[in-house]
């Protein structure tokens, strides 16, 4: 790569419309559209907006989404939780952040069970992708590996630096890396000297929410760089690299939100799929 270049910043749009066009075809085959049922605190604004949104792009992808608020306390959430993994007519069950008080993600993956979990946080999920047996991995995760695909190509050999050991992006993500033989490192906000790591990788997969975290210190010439996060600031959406600084650095770093969101929700979209899919041969 010459000294002089131009940053590309990409988003996620084209990789997202492959799947759910693959997903509506597949969907539409079915005696009815695969049903999820989204949990959230609807007092929360900006979740009520995310929510209208998936609801508005599941259409594209032939999937039916259904929302209720929180019930008031826990006893009643797992309860809740019991109903819908029993009912015949619900494929799939999403339980969107922040959680109600006192409630941690993997008891509610347990008492869903492994059929209805789309977040991958069930331990038969999350068992099998750390054995390399294939398995329902976390939508971002699978994001993310798509995009890395995407923008390297094989990544096998490839040095990739995930900063965030998170359940739902960095643990599973490094797994997946690993089955396409890339090398990883996985840091994390405990991580001494993290540019010891980033300047040495090929691709930098970020998720930390830290805004302006990478910059020209951090990455080296030509690297890829993946951002997941999303921070709201006073200037609007910004994710962890610092696009300013790193223009003529990085070759690619993705837009915040339109990178690696699209492709998150079409991956959501496929998981709900697979989920109905499963339940169908059940029957």
């Amino acid at each position: 790569m010459g000294p002089n270049f131009m940053t590309s910043i990409v988003t996620g749009f084209e990789i997202a419309a492959g799947i759910n066009a693959e997903t509506l075809k597949r969907s539409s085959a079915m005696a009815r559209p695969p049903c999820c049922t989204i949990l959230l605190d609807q007092t929360n604004a900006g979740m009520n907006a995310y929510t209208e949104r998936l609801r508005s792009m599941a259409l594209q992808a032939g999937i039916k989404l259904e929302t209720e608020t929180y019930p008031a306390n826990a006893v009643d959430l797992f309860e809740r939780i019991t109903v819908l993994r029993d009912d015949p007519v619900v494929d799939a069950v999403a339980t969107l952040y922040p959680l109600p008080s006192g409630v941690e993600p993997v008891d509610l993956a347990l008492a869903l069970g492994p059929d209805k979990d789309i977040d991958g946080l069930h331990p038969l999920h999350a068992g099998r992708l750390a054995l390399g047996v294939p398995s329902r991995a976390p939508a971002t995760a699978q994001a993310c590996l798509l995009m890395a695909q995407e923008l390297a190509g094989s990544l096998k050999g490839k040095k990739v630096t995930i900063i965030g050991a998170s359940r739902i992006v960095g643990r599973p993500l490094a797994q997946m890396l690993l089955d396409q033989e890339a090398t990883v490192s996985i840091t994390h906000a405990a991580t001494r000297d993290l540019p010891s790591y980033t300047l040495r990788s090929d691709i930098i997969i970020t998720a930390a929410g830290v805004p302006k975290l990478l910059d020209a210190n951090h990455v080296a010439k030509g690297a890829i760089v993946i951002d997941v996060a999303i921070n709201r600031t006073a200037i609007g959406l910004v994710g962890d690299a610092d696009q300013a600084a790193l223009s003529g650095i990085a070759s690619v770093i993705t837009h915040v939100p339109d990178g690696i969101g699209p492709v998150t929700t079409a991956c959501l979209f496929r998981n709900i799929l697979e989920a109905a899919e499963t339940a169908s041969s059940i029957v």
